[in-house]
């Protein structure tokens, strides 16, 4: 009997949909892991979440609801710069999966660690986490979260790469957070500078995906043919 390319092509998405849906819920509570670990480190939490914790205290919300509200603010500014190309249900759901998984991995009580090794043994391990978890839901293709979209947005207008982008926005990001009264460490300055260049190296290492062309990313290094 014959068979349709077009139908044998068509029955082989699916599997491949419910490996992108995978890889961006994945993706988007190994990010909520990092968020957590890097705040428990207690050497000053990730750039955005001293803005979170910050309107947290403010406006006494837990630190997953204030993400998700701040998401909400950035996905408006996104729309209105032109970004509408990075918005779509998967960046609501980015945005709720976040900071739900937030609120459950801290209620969940993941220990706090006492030792300085231990402290920063949770710092490396949330940035690595904080950078993994969004090259994966990046880069499927469902959606960047709000944060990536507008730092995707700024890749493509500026002729920076993402990492780089990130660095400036959440260096702008700890500022914003610190004049509301947000905490500061040195592990805030650890992760605004490191996650930049873990990412590109993720990206590098894993690909661009789903990502448009037009989105600058460090491209994996051609292998050179062997000389025989």
């Amino acid at each position: 009997m014959h068979t349709d390319p077009v139908d044998r092509s068509a029955r082989q998405q699916p599997p491949d949909r419910w490996g992108r849906i995978f890889g961006f819920c994945a993706g988007c509570t190994i990010l909520a892991l990092g968020i957590v670990l890097s705040v428990k480190a207690n050497v000053g939490p990730p750039s955005w979440d001293v803005l979170h914790l910050a309107i947290g205290q403010r406006l006494g919300l837990s630190l997953g609801l204030a993400s998700i509200v701040t998401s909400g603010i950035i996905i408006v500014i996104t729309l209105v710069l032109g970004g509408a190309w990075t918005v779509s249900w998967g960046t609501l759901a980015n945005s709720l999966l976040i900071g739900g998984a937030i609120d459950v991995l801290l209620w969940l009580g993941i220990p706090d660690p006492s030792a300085t090794v231990a402290r920063l043994v949770y710092l490396l391990a949330g940035m690595f986490c904080l950078a993994l978890g969004s090259v994966l839901y990046t880069r499927v293709g469902l959606g960047a979260g709000a944060r990536d979209g507008l730092i995707l947005l700024l890749s493509q207008r500026l002729p920076l790469t993402v990492g780089r982008v990130r660095v400036l926005l959440e260096s702008l990001v700890v500022l914003s957070g610190w004049l509301l009264g947000g905490p500061v460490g040195l592990g805030t300055l650890a992760i605004a500078m490191g996650t930049g260049p873990i990412t590109d190296v993720l990206f590098r290492t894993l690909g661009r995906g789903r990502l448009p062309a037009t989105v600058r990313i460090p491209e994996p290094r051609a292998r050179r043919p062997r000389v025989s």
